[in-house]
């Protein structure tokens, strides 16, 4: 009988294609979940705190008068990688997942904190457990830790995992998934970063700095290889040294080219972001970045400041509008409100939907009254407008 030698090429590209032609089934995510709308309660939860419990169809509700724990045993047949948990509420809440390793003892539990945001309606939060350096992809219980004085209606919590063929191709995803342009971005870039599940990578760049590793310990890994490959190569054969070194010179060739196409690609999706839309959209449509469309606002309220000296400028936040306002409007000025001593009777509101204007015509957030009694010379939208105070 005749047996051939595999190159280690050659099986490098066999294990490679084999991967690739999994059945697809192998893509989904293996999930265990306890549903709790339609005032289900499934039997093995455990409170510690003493919360109160209300059943609803959309969920189960958690008052809680102390910190409270709500959690169970389990015993899973996979790993588990993300805790995806469906909730409502309306109010930010700090929570913390709780875990216990097998073999710890019982009172010894293990916690990471995460954010409840509010929402409307359902939302989720995915609590990506893979990041934490303590948790070992396994546990004999998990639970869901409130605060005291919190109220919560939990929908759905699923445990999660991916098969090596997702993670693998969601690792590639990753590494041509871009981060948007920020102001920060004219001094420094994120580069690629890369995760091993599709919630962590819809996740990547929305926190600063990423929730991911950095591609490039990757191809220091290679380049190491590399280096020690040669050097091990031209110890035991000098004569292929020229030959050797060749090889290795084109291998950091290659990945420099190919790490500076995933970086050009990226500037180019900035400009491609900016024209699909900006530069493509008519006025009313078009967005700027981080700015939305406030360029355009800020462009057609200046004519209607300049018959006055000051006005009241009011936004989300100070930074960048308040500074970008004077240029625009210049040489009228923007202020800020509460100046009783001088008669400024102009206020120009972007994106603040909790200002109103009262029964009585005045402007209102959240039951304080901000101005005397007037007008909206004109809305842009809901919380967008120009108001001018009646003489």
């Amino acid at each position: 009988m005749y047996y051939g030698r595999v190159s280690p090429r050659h099986l490098l590209s066999i294990s490679l294609l084999a991967l690739l032609l999994l059945p697809c089934s192998a893509l989904s995510a293996t999930i265990t979940e306890w549903e709790f709308s339609d005032g289900v309660f499934h039997e093995g939860w455990e409170a510690g705190g003493n919360p109160s419990f209300e059943r609803r169809p959309d969920g189960l509700l958690i008052t809680t008068l102390a910190q409270t724990l709500f959690g169970r045993s389990i015993q899973l047949t996979h790993p588990i990688e993300v805790i995806a948990i469906d909730y409502m509420g309306y109010d930010p809440i700090e929570g913390w997942v709780y875990w216990h390793k097998p073999g710890d003892h019982p009172d010894d539990l293990l916690r990471a904190p995460f954010l409840f945001s509010p929402t409307e309606g359902i939302g989720t939060v995915n609590v990506d457990m893979t990041k934490y350096d303590k948790w070992k992809r396994n546990a004999d219980f998990v639970g869901i830790g409130l605060p005291e004085g919190s109220q919560l209606l939990i929908q759905r919590i699923r445990l999660m995992s991916w098969s090596p063929r997702e993670k693998l191709i969601e690792g590639l995803k990753s590494f041509w998934t871009f981060d948007v342009r920020r102001p920060s971005s004219v001094n420094f870039l994120w580069g690629p970063h890369i995760v091993w599940n599709p919630l962590a990578r819809e996740m990547m760049f929305r926190v600063s700095a990423p929730a991911a590793e950095s591609v490039n310990r990757y191809f220091y890994y290679v380049m190491a290889a590399g280096i020690a490959w040669a050097g091990l190569k031209i110890r035991k054969h000098p004569v292929s040294k020229k030959k050797t070194l060749t090889a290795l010179l084109t291998l950091m060739a290659v990945l420099w080219i190919f790490y500076d196409v995933r970086m050009g690609s990226e500037f180019f999706g900035y400009l491609q972001r900016d024209y699909r839309k900006y530069w493509s959209r008519p006025v009313g449509e078009r967005t700027f970045r981080e700015r939305s469309y406030f360029n355009d606002f800020a462009a057609a309220i200046a004519p209607m400041v300049q018959d006055r000296e000051e006005y009241i400028f009011v936004a989300t936040h100070r930074w960048p509008f308040l500074g970008l306002m004077r240029y625009y409007t210049y040489p009228s000025v923007p202020t800020h409100p509460f100046q009783e001593d001088r008669n400024i009777d102009t206020w120009v509101v972007y994106d603040r939907p909790d200002i109103i204007v009262n029964k009585q015509g005045e402007l209102e957030s959240e039951g304080a009254v901000l101005s005397s009694p007037g007008t909206v010379l004109h809305e842009f939208s809901e919380g967008t407008f120009i108001f001018r105070e009646q003489s």
